[in-house]
């Protein structure tokens, strides 16, 4: 029972305050565009088309950017129309393990993962059409929050 009321509790708590996790820009951007939301505040470095995730056959793109301690972002991005994203994300998910030290929410709406394993810093989430990756080998908070709050802007949720 006090399980329960502790539960509780927390979710009061968290009802009252306006969290964002999984922003996604609106589908008529295009991926591209999307990759290049932040290019104005990191150095973007190159950009490209991939056909692969971490062996998972996934058409899409990444980005390269610098960030401001000199790291190197991974920032990938596909748009899927013919299949949900929510399956490329179990899959990557599925991969890296749920059971690692990090965040897994999975919603019907949209789903959220952040963990760091073997020195790799891994967050993705997916929401309607879009399915992100970020991936750096230094803790990347920063530039995932940058993401969504651009993602937000465009979106309309901080206008």
């Amino acid at each position: 029972m006090r399980k329960i009321f502790l539960v509780f509790i927390f979710l009061s708590i968290l009802g009252g305050c306006a969290i964002r996790i999984a922003e996604a820009p609106p589908r008529i951007y295009s991926l591209e565009s999307a990759l290049r939301i932040v290019q104005g505040k990191y150095v973007l470095v190159h950009i490209d088309k991939v056909d692969v995730y971490e062996g998972i056959d996934a058409k899409g793109m990444v980005a390269i950017y610098r960030g401001g301690k000199g790291q190197m972002l991974l920032f990938y991005g596909f748009k899927m129309f013919e299949s949900s994203p929510r399956n490329l994300w179990k899959s990557i998910v599925k991969k890296y393990g749920i059971w690692n030290f990090g965040i897994h929410l999975d919603f019907p709406s949209f789903g959220y993962y952040s963990a760091s394993r073997k020195g790799k810093f891994i967050t993705t989430w997916w929401k309607d059409v879009w399915l992100f990756v970020i991936e750096s080998s230094d803790n990347h908070r920063d530039f995932v929050k940058d993401v969504t709050n651009a993602f937000a802007e465009v979106g309309g949720m901080l206008k």
